[in-house]
């Protein structure tokens, strides 16, 4: 019974992989690296920043997704206008493996109290789904419609806005603006489609009790015309800027999140995270595991914003 579980869950994966575009994975260390979600986020930290995440999602159930992170982005002056990044990722689940390598511009200005950023994001997106390597129990045959592969190597952008100051952020992106669909000759092509759109919009704020004390809540809302909103409700609770603790509540995802992260130095952050399952997931699997590491490079320029968002 649990082999046909494992079966049923990778195909079902790839089947979603086959009838919506690329999206930006569910993390929970974006709250270290907003450049997950939004392209505006670069250079918002003030620093070369090096961000490096291993995602490893649904602990116990074979095919479940695993996704690694590895970005760089920095301001390219000492007027902290411009500035620069690059991503690459890699998601597998099932049997389908995406790989995902982008490229960050983003525009930043004073306004008002705060800085508003304005950020592009293109690349390219490799998909493969291997339908040879999906495991049949019992030695049954592959239904035909399970053989061979299904890839494709395609263009995609994204588009964000990111307002900020030393006590307040909110952001608005698009992470993919196209989509990917089948045509009757099997080949993927793009088509971009607004009511795919996933639009992320991210808030939070800086509440300083004491010196040694401080308390840092926020937001993450997703919206697809396709989708029900989601939602997830975070805090974190910062204890003399070395240790932060913290946790999360994902609504869609019915899952609670428990956040550890540590300020080694002023340049290395260390977080951790895990995901525990409240619905009937739950049965099958031990919860979500994540961890994250990002060091900022010394840099000749002034943050605007300190390091607490």
């Amino acid at each position: 019974m649990r082999a046909r579980i494992y079966i049923l869950t990778a195909f079902v994966l790839a089947l979603m992989q086959a009838a919506s575009a690329q999206q930006a994975p569910i993390t929970s260390q974006y709250l270290t690296n907003g450049l997950v979600i939004n392209p505006a986020y670069a250079g918002s930290r003030g620093a070369l920043s090096a961000n490096l995440s291993y995602r490893k999602q649904w602990v116990h159930i074979n095919g479940a997704p695993q996704f690694q992170n590895l970005s760089l982005h920095s301001p390219v002056n000492t007027k902290e206008k411009v500035a620069l990044g690059l991503m690459a990722e890699y998601l597998t689940y099932g049997v389908t493996k995406d790989v995902g390598i982008y490229a960050f511009y983003a525009y930043s200005f004073q306004a008002g109290p705060g800085r508003l950023s304005m950020g592009l994001k293109g690349g390219v997106d490799l998909s493969n789904t291997n339908y040879n390597s999906l495991q049949f129990p019992d030695d049954n045959p592959a239904d035909p419609l399970l053989t061979g592969d299904m890839r494709y190597t395609l263009p995609n952008m994204g588009v964000g806005f990111y307002w900020y100051t030393d006590k307040f952020f909110a952001g608005l992106s698009v992470p993919s603006l196209l989509s990917y669909r089948r045509d009757a000759m099997d080949e993927f092509r793009v088509t971009p489609d607004y009511k795919s759109f996933t639009t992320y919009f991210s808030a939070g704020a800086l509440i300083t009790f004491a010196d040694a004390f401080k308390v840092k809540p926020s937001v993450l809302l997703r919206y697809s015309m396709q989708e029900p909103l989601e939602a997830d409700l975070n805090v974190n609770m910062i204890f003399a800027d070395l240790l932060w603790l913290g946790g999360s509540y994902r609504m869609a995802e019915g899952a609670v999140v428990a956040l550890l992260d540590l300020q080694v130095t002023p340049q290395l952050k260390i977080g951790y995270s895990y995901d525990y399952q409240l619905g009937h997931l739950n049965t099958y699997t031990t919860g979500t595991h994540e961890v994250s590491l990002r060091y900022e490079f010394e840099f000749s320029v002034s943050a605007t914003s300190p390091r607490y968002f």
